[in-house]
């Protein structure tokens, strides 16, 4: 069950990547952007706040891309090919 988690969200992951990059491309060749306005100051506020501020300032794509990313690292990581551990020991003197 966890392989078919990991190829679901692998899969999903690519499609997210594919479509940001599409949609990028297409923006770039319609030249439909005119003028950006210049990104407000990122306000203070916990770091879950500001990474959620930051998102929500990027682009369509780019947020599509992000969302890829994630998605294909959370299934390597369901995947087994990245593996977290952590590790303590006591010493007695």
């Amino acid at each position: 069950m966890r392989s078919v988690i990991a190829a679901i969200m692998a899969i999903l992951g690519v499609i997210l990547v594919l479509g940001g990059g599409a949609s990028l491309l297409a923006s770039a060749l319609a030249k439909t952007r005119t003028g950006e306005s210049a990104p407000s100051t990122v306000g203070s506020g916990s770091r879950f706040e500001r990474g959620l501020e930051v998102a929500g300032r990027l682009p369509g794509a780019d947020r599509l891309i992000t969302w890829g990313v994630v998605l294909l690292a959370l299934s390597a990581i369901a995947a087994g090919a990245i593996t977290f551990s952590a590790t303590a020991t006591a010493g007695t003197n």
